[in-house]
């Protein structure tokens, strides 16, 4: 549609009042011409006589008005059908803006969708300019809609009003699908978070699709939490119908034991046929053990990069119960919800080259390589704006950009220009890494959602893990990309590591494992009020005195880990 800014050219008096659309473009001349070709037959009954010759006395058809631009009427212009020919018929003609005391409500807004201008005046004003028109010695007038005001052929200024937003869209050019799209940012925003507190409204199919779950206990600690992890989706599958398939597999060093191999194809093939995998740790002194060809591949990054995981979650909240837990003083993390958001397939994790070598004098090299391309770090960018606009709306990017202008400076520009171009809904800011770092435990409250590179995202989430109170209570979410039917790979595991030192102690703290899974709820299964649920089951048990040792104060009581798992089971019961 073209904007419409200001015209200038002739203006037609046609004050003949309740002008009928019939009467602007008959219906039969719409059977075989198309937009583009009825300017020809506007007002064609009053143009043309009977023999088909124009009619001299019809104002249009006056060599003073023949290339009008401007249309002065009478009241209810525009009245009887509904249809837009009517209005396309007029700027066929070359009618850019209509003047009349009133119009026809549906032809009024059809002006507005099609390019045309229709301003109301008092009608005393209107027969005013109608007179000026037809006594000034031309008929130019000009229409400035910026200014919104109307210039007559005698030099008068006319002030004139309207629809601000439907005047902005003639301004701009842009019909009612136009105008949409300029909101597409708020529009996606209000969906995402839609999505998140109503799945069930998008669900796409009427039966349930079974998700399957792979449960990979891995090392030291890893049984004895994911043991834990287990018993709460069995509950979820018998009190709350939970749809899924769930499948061990052996990894890490019972896979080494029970079948001399850390991977075996089976359970590569049940890795790559799971819709999400619930993992609990790798790691411990038993690898030196295992001969250094056979252990060449760390297992846990081949998942991440052969089955390109590359957006990590880590959540950080306090729970009120667990801010004396924390080393840092409860008025500085109450209240503290963030979302770290950590590429997870690039970086200096995966570059090349690497290795170390013996030189000549006897000392050693090492060379670790941090590579990232734009594509990269525009999804992970993505995935971070995506996640803001369901809560608070504000990312902060961390870099090292004063030190590392080539990878830093990559990251901070490649974030800036996407955040520009497509999500300028979002408030962005960019912090370097170590000054992050203290502000995690100086002011953590200031983050919303918190974008980092690989290597920065594992210091600095382990670092907001005091924010939490303990490590074991941080719970992480590995995902893919989202794939055609709406599905993606995703890997949940908690932050803490294997632990060696009390695995096989019973003590470990399960709940960042089992809030992992709450993660799977809500990403993998799209059951966000099952999410919440557990989650709520979580704080309650904190809230009612549930302590394993590492979120314990001095003198309080301390539980096993099957205990914390039993009392985790309990609340669910009790929530509605």
């Amino acid at each position: 549609m073209d904007k419409f800014v200001r015209v200038t050219g002739a203006a037609a008096p046609l004050m003949r009042i309740n002008i009928d659309t019939e009467v602007v473009i008959p219906m039969n001349r719409l059977v075989a011409h198309k937009r583009g070709e009825l300017g020809r037959y506007c007002f064609e009954a009053w143009r043309y006589g009977p023999d088909g010759s124009e009619d001299p006395e019809f104002v249009l058809n006056k060599p003073r008005y023949r290339k009008a631009r401007i249309l002065v009427a009478g009241e209810n212009f525009g009245c009887g059908s509904s249809r837009e020919h009517a209005v396309w018929s007029l700027s066929d003609f070359g009618f850019r803006c209509i003047i009349a005391p009133s119009f026809g409500d549906i032809f009024y807004w059809n002006c507005f969708q099609n390019g045309v201008l229709p301003i109301r005046l008092p009608e005393y004003q209107v027969k005013e300019l109608a007179v000026e028109i037809e006594t000034s010695e031309n008929a130019i007038m000009t229409v400035d809609l910026e200014t919104q005001s109307i210039t007559t052929p005698g030099g008068r200024k006319v002030a004139f009003t309207g629809d601000p937003e439907r005047h902005l869209a003639l301004l701009e050019g842009l019909d009612e699908i136009g105008m949409t799209l300029k909101l597409d940012s708020k529009i996606r925003a209000h969906q995402a978070r839609d999505r998140g507190s109503r799945p069930w409204i998008y669900r796409r199919e009427e039966t349930p699709h079974v998700a399957r779950l792979l449960i990979l206990a891995g090392d030291g600690i890893g049984p004895e939490i994911l043991a834990e992890v287990r018993r709460v989706v069995e509950w979820f599958i018998a009190e709350r119908h939970l749809a899924v398939e769930l499948h061990e597999e052996p990894f890490g060093i019972s896979a080494w034991k029970a079948h001399g191999e850390l991977m075996r194809k089976e359970t590569w093939n049940a890795i790559v046929a799971a819709d999400a995998i619930l993992f609990g740790a790798i790691g411990s002194p038993e690898y030196d053990k295992i001969p250094a060809e056979a252990r060449k591949v760390d297992q846990l990054l081949r998942m991440r990069k052969e089955l390109d995981l590359f957006c990590n979650l880590r959540p950080v909240r306090t729970l009120p119960a667990l801010s004396g837990a924390s080393t840092l003083r409860p008025d500085v993390i109450e209240g503290c919800d963030m979302m770290l958001v950590r590429e997870l397939c690039g970086g200096i994790y995966f570059g090349t080259p690497r290795g170390r070598e013996k030189l000549a004098d006897g000392s050693e090299r090492a060379v670790n390589t941090c590579i990232y391309t734009t594509p990269e770090i525009e999804r992970i960018a993505r995935a971070a704006f995506e996640l803001a606009r369901t809560r608070s709306g504000r990312v902060c990017s961390v870099d090292k950009a004063n030190v590392l202008p080539e990878t830093s400076g990559l990251w901070r520009d490649t974030v800036q220009t996407l955040r520009d171009r497509h999500y300028p809904d979002i408030s962005l800011s960019h912090m370097y890494v170590d000054n992050c770092a203290m502000q995690l435990v100086r002011a953590p409250k200031q983050f919303d959602v918190l974008l980092t590179e690989n290597l920065f995202g594992d210091i600095l989430s382990d670092c907001a893990a005091m924010v939490a109170g303990s490590l074991g209570m941080m719970p992480s979410a590995s995902m893919g990309a989202v794939r055609p039917d709406g599905g993606r790979r995703a890997l949940y595991e908690p932050i803490h590591g294997s632990a060696p030192d009390i695995a096989g102690k019973r003590i470990a703290n399960p709940l960042g494992a089992i809030m992992s899974f709450a993660l799977c709820l809500r990403f993998s299964l799209g059951l966000a009020q099952e999410a919440d649920r557990l989650e709520q089951a979580v704080s309650a048990a904190i809230a009612h005195g549930a302590r394993t040792l590492d979120i314990a104060q001095p003198g309080e009581k301390t539980i096993s880990t099957k205990a914390m798992g039993d009392a985790v089971l309990t609340e669910l019961k009790q929530i509605q």
